[in-house]
């Protein structure tokens, strides 16, 4: 076969493209993956306060993940509640001053009013586990022992608070379709300094 110029710039041009892109699905390859970044300081604990929490949620609960554990909450059915929970795929990751983070098994949001926002997060296990050192209210509350911990945030443009399963029973909120803490307004807050960090999402 005879090279000819145009021969020759045919295959450096579909050389070039094949770099090209290469080039870009390794970039996309090692690009950071798309996920909600939260960050707050707890309070009002006799231990664990005074830690920086870190939420990483890379995708949230689909409707029938949601539905499972909303129904044998309903149920009450405790145990098995706390099982789903074990079982339920990772959505994300929670980081205190552990060495070691906090998987999250549930993860829910929806608006409430005047642009203002909730956000209820479930980990497979209770926060000051990893240390020994397991968090504990101010005074001593009245609910269950649960397995897990459950926060709920509630956020505005400028930033927000938030309340755990510590010191609130958790029920099934049936006008959101989760489970949720018992009477929000009336828990202490435990979370102070909560807002939405800029991530890869934004």
């Amino acid at each position: 076969m005879v090279w000819t110029r145009a021969n020759r710039a045919t295959l450096t041009m579909a050389f070039g493209c094949c770099i090209a892109a290469a080039t870009l699905a390794d970039g996309l390859a090692q690009s950071p993956p798309k996920h909600d970044t939260f960050s707050a300081k707890t309070v009002n604990l006799r231990i664990g306060s005074g830690q920086d929490l870190k939420i990483d949620v890379f995708r949230w609960s689909t409707d029938e993940e949601r539905n499972v554990l909303l129904g044998l909450l309903k149920n009450n059915n405790d145990k098995a509640l706390s099982e789903a929970i074990q079982k339920a795929p990772s959505l994300g990751n929670m980081w205190t001053n552990e060495g070691l983070g906090y998987t999250i098994r549930y993860a829910y949001r929806d608006a409430l009013d005047k642009g203002s926002e909730r956000v209820i997060l479930v980990t497979d296990s209770r926060f000051g586990a990893w240390s020994g050192q397991l968090w504990k209210p101010l005074r001593a509350a009245a609910t269950a022992d649960y397995p897990f911990s459950l926060i709920e945030l509630r956020l505005d443009g400028t930033g927000g608070e938030g309340k755990m399963s510590l010191t609130s029973t958790v029920v099934a909120d049936e006008t959101g379709k989760t489970i949720a803490l018992a009477a929000y307004d009336a828990a202490p807050v435990l979370l102070r300094s909560v807002k939405r960090e800029p991530g890869p999402s934004k």
